[in-house]
């Protein structure tokens, strides 16, 4: 049995399945993508992070409040206005938890939920450590160095509902 561990990085999904008009379904992503019993597959973990507005601190309380039930163990953090928007970026953050996990869990699979090109290197630095990195995101949404330094891809264009 293989263990897995996901790491969603919730304002790149949220934001590619705004582009595209669809609704992001996490729970179902979990379950039916990324930790498939039957493909010998067994979900040790799985995390979201969640950016807060710091113009609107409650406005992302429903999602976070779907993401628990979902599977998922949320981690936020307040962003920084910038502009006309905010800013709020989590890739050390997840970084250092896929790294923390490594020596905790020891898993098989790292689950990376983004498109990031971001997290290409650290696809390369898990390979090399023997752990298998998968990859996903919407294909319009995905990076085209990420995917190639992964083990894996998974396209999510018809996981989402309208």
């Amino acid at each position: 049995m293989q263990k897995v561990v996901a790491f969603l990085d919730c304002a790149n999904l949220s934001e590619a399945a705004r582009d595209l008009c669809l609704k992001a379904n996490h729970g179902h992503l979990l379950k039916n993508y990324l930790a498939l019993n039957e493909e010998g597959r067994f979900l040790q973990a799985a995390y979201a992070y969640v950016p807060i507005d710091p113009r609107k601190e409650h406005a992302s309380d429903s999602a976070i409040e779907e993401l628990w039930p979902a599977g998922y163990a949320v981690k936020s953090k307040l962003g920084a206005i910038s502009a006309h928007a905010y800013k709020c970026n989590f890739d050390v953050e997840i970084t250092m938890d896929i790294v923390k996990a490594i020596y905790d869990v020891k898993h098989d699979i790292a689950a990376i939920v983004s498109g990031d090109s971001d997290y290409a290197p650290l696809a390369m630095q898990l390979r090399e450590m023997g752990i298998c990195v998968e990859t996903a995101a919407f294909r319009s949404s995905m990076s085209r160095q990420l995917p190639q330094r992964a083990s894996g891809y998974i396209c999510l264009d018809s996981y989402c509902t309208d």
